[in-house]
């Protein structure tokens, strides 16, 4: 375990199309391959627009991907809706999740859409992910 170990979640307004697949399945593999190589775990969901990610890791290189997060401008409005120090990880072996955000009920996707805390996001966010296989931490 990282001392320095921190969860971080935000929401960004998509320039993307929501239908634009093969954008976002890029963007996906891209997030997996960095989130590999500097050891953060966490989630992305793309609900109505949206970015709404959960990361972990050494506070450095959570820090390091918000400032490559901040200046991408395939989204803007970045948002920090909670950061903050843990003693462990809630997404071990996701070097990204992606949950689907369709089966939540209206409350749910109101809550990681528009108004939910970070806590509340990272909630649902974890709730719609399988265990995986094998973790690679």
């Amino acid at each position: 375990m990282a001392k320095d170990l921190c969860r971080l979640v935000y929401r960004s307004e998509s320039r993307i199309d929501h239908n634009d697949d093969a954008g976002l399945d890029g963007i996906f593999r891209i997030s997996v391959k960095n989130n590999l190589r500097d050891r953060i775990t966490g989630a992305l969901a793309l609900p109505d627009g949206k970015f709404v990610q959960v990361v972990e890791g050494a506070r450095r290189d959570v820090e390091a991907l918000m400032v490559r997060i901040r200046a991408d401008d395939r989204h803007f409005n970045v948002a920090v809706l909670g950061d903050w120090a843990i003693t462990a990880r809630l997404f071990e072996g996701w070097a990204m999740a992606r949950p689907d955000p369709e089966p939540l009920s209206r409350q749910a996707f109101r809550i990681v859409t528009e108004d939910g805390s970070g806590v509340q996001v990272t909630g649902i966010l974890l709730g719609m992910v399988q265990t995986p296989a094998t973790a690679w931490l």
